[in-house]
């Protein structure tokens, strides 16, 4: 049984857009949702452990942040199969995929070492681990250079990707 009737639900849709054929055939389709998956799984790892490695460094806010941006698209996505009447846990609990059940019991391990490590940081009121003292000046140093080159790197990336993206619509659209 599917429930799409709540103005959350229609808006999911609109966002996913299941029907544009950007998805392709049914084996592209089938293959861009499994990459999908696999990008979402490397995010929620990458999250974990930039909040373990930031909590370990004393930092509070930054590890919080991390855990929300973490535990959102896993929430989102057992929220989106549930409406739809597909339950994410039992399909687990029922193959007896133990898999999911090492990847549920990292995912929690991780995010108890990152209250572990902010519990210390709070109680001992020093990090676990102390913050090298880098000063990144203009210019000074090989850090200095390395992260002006990382942030004008970065920007000219990103105007890149953006340029080449419009290149890319625009003759594949012409293409038809």
């Amino acid at each position: 049984m599917t429930q799409r009737d709540s103005v959350f639900d229609r808006w999911s849709d609109r966002v996913m857009n299941l029907d544009s054929p950007v998805y392709g055939d049914e084996r592209e389709r089938t293959v861009f949702m499994e990459a999908s998956s696999f990008g979402l799984t490397i995010g929620l790892y990458a999250g974990l452990a930039g909040a373990v490695v930031s909590a370990a460094f004393g930092l509070i806010l930054l590890p919080t942040v991390l855990l929300v941006l973490t535990i959102l698209p896993a929430a989102a996505t057992q929220w989106y199969a549930r409406r739809r009447g597909v339950h994410l846990n039992a399909l687990a609990e029922k193959s007896g995929a133990r898999s999911a059940l090492i990847t549920m019991v990292g995912g929690c391990a991780l995010v108890a070492l990152v209250f572990a490590a902010m519990t210390f940081t709070v109680f001992a009121g020093q990090p676990l681990l102390p913050t090298p003292s880098v000063t990144l000046t203009p210019g000074e140093g090989p850090l200095g250079g390395a992260a002006q080159g990382a942030v004008i790197g970065g920007m000219i990336g990103a105007v890149a990707g953006m340029i080449g993206s419009v290149v890319s619509y625009r003759k594949a659209s012409r293409g038809k």
